[in-house]
């Protein structure tokens, strides 16, 4: 898995290397820039409301350090998906593409058989929503995006079979697993997992329901019982 996540970072700085790659991330910086100091002066009209929402401006404003740093986390998952829609445009290829095959992926995932195939997908959907109540510690409307985005990122990841999602769980399948190929249909249902999570928890922020921690925790618990079990069902099967 630490080696994944370094040739990650040595991809990811390449694009330092072609200025053309960092101007999507430049000019949001400066959006959030500006949202920042016109928040700080009262001015917050409708239109400044709608760009905080789409930009994740007020993302780490609130929940004291713990709710800095998750807010960072959320900003580069906004930088990721805004270079992934605007880079493959100066290359003059289609950006978000894979999403279609993600959606079929993602169904799929959902048909299960047995308790072990049950495991990814509330593994997944605890993660999640323990992920997205950390990007966005306030869990309010107004920073939910982070999850919307997230939830088109991974079903982007399924659809491709690859990105940093895809490649983190298949790299953290295969340690666990002790070095074995992870099947692509565990890693698919703990992604879908992971989609259903975000989809979620942005429901309950519109709900005003500050749920998605507790939620994530009990789903991750349950996931654990799940294999648990199962482990001890094929043992008993075995015997």
């Amino acid at each position: 898995m630490g080696k994944f996540i370094i040739n990650y970072i040595r991809q990811s700085l390449n694009a330092l290397k072609n200025p053309k790659q960092m101007i999507p991330t430049v000019i949001l910086g400066l959006f959030w820039l500006a949202l920042a100091l016109l928040g700080s002066f009262g001015i917050n009209p409708l239109p400044v409301r709608i760009l905080s929402f789409l930009t994740f401006a007020q993302g780490g404003m609130f929940g004291g350090v713990f709710g800095a740093v998750g807010g960072i986390l959320g900003k580069v998952v906004v930088v990721a998906f805004l270079n992934a829609a605007v880079i493959p445009l100066f290359q003059k290829k289609a950006p978000f593409s894979g999403i279609g095959g993600g959606i079929k992926g993602f169904f799929k995932s959902l048909v299960v058989k047995s308790l072990a195939s049950i495991a990814p997908l509330l593994g997944g959907l605890g993660f999640s929503l323990l992920l997205y109540a950390f990007m966005n510690s306030s869990q309010s409307l107004q920073n939910s995006i982070v999850g919307i985005i997230a939830f088109v990122m991974i079903l982007q990841n399924m659809g491709r079979q690859s990105g940093f999602m895809w490649g983190l769980v298949f790299s953290v399948a295969g340690s666990i697993s002790k070095g074995k190929t992870p099947s692509y249909i565990g890693v698919s249902r703990y992604l879908s997992g992971m989609t259903l999570g975000f989809a979620l928890a942005v429901a309950l922020s519109a709900m005003k329901l500050p749920w998605s921690a507790w939620l994530g925790a009990g789903f991750l618990l349950s996931a654990l019982i799940f294999i648990i079990v199962a482990k001890r069902k094929r043992e008993v099967s075995a015997a």
